[in-house]
């Protein structure tokens, strides 16, 4: 996917891809980067449900195929990281509740849910890998991303970058490493955050 087929709107919504709107009452004036997740799950459409059902959000699920679909307008605050840590690397400043500054980006994939895994396996291209994750941990079997999945998520990632100014492409594994995994070892994120125009891996912002 080319990032100049991604086009967001004044009303802070991607113009053209599907909506499935979960209900938010907080505004996020600023946004200082983008936080990568995986759901742990199986389809985009199964992890929205289970997210409303838990009483969470992510501004964009991102399926296999690399279909896209906005569940919060990039003006309003997702609750998907949670307590966490994240210095601005310009500025210095201390953030430490990831809803109030970040962009929620989920990525269909199991991660190393062994439940989810079960169904991944035996979906048609399934891959996966087996690592320990760079916080540490057990090497564990991991659900690899799809090319189409990473193009996506690649050309979404420097979209916001560009249009909101971010300082920042991260995982929820580097803003909570002592509580989340994701997007873990099978996710490219120097790539991606390389295509977005920054160096190396993301800073992992300890406790």
């Amino acid at each position: 996917m080319n990032p100049t087929t991604i086009i967001i709107n004044e009303d802070h919504w991607i113009a053209g891809v599907q909506r499935d709107p979960i209900a938010t009452s907080r505004e996020m004036p600023v946004r200082r980067c983008v936080v990568n997740h995986f759901t742990g799950g199986a389809t985009g459409a199964s992890s929205i449900e289970a997210m409303r059902q838990r009483g969470v959000s992510a501004h964009v699920v991102i399926d296999r195929d690399g279909t896209i679909t906005q569940c919060v307008p990039f003006n309003r605050s997702a609750a998907h990281a949670g307590t966490s840590r994240w210095r601005d690397p310009k500025t210095g400043t201390l953030y430490t509740f990831g809803n109030t500054f970040a962009i929620g980006i989920e990525i269909a994939n199991a991660g190393s849910d062994p439940g989810a895994l079960t169904w991944a396996r035996k979906q048609p291209g399934f891959a996966s890998i087996r690592a320990r994750h760079a916080n540490g941990g057990a090497v564990l079997e991991w659900e690899c991303f799809p090319a189409a999945q990473i193009e996506a998520v690649t050309a979404l990632n420097e979209v916001l970058v560009q249009r909101y100014n971010l300082d920042d492409v991260t995982g929820h594994d580097c803003i909570a490493p002592e509580r989340k995994d994701d997007p873990g070892p099978a996710f490219p994120m120097q790539a991606i955050r390389e295509a977005c125009g920054f160096s190396g891996l993301p800073v992992v912002h300890r406790p």
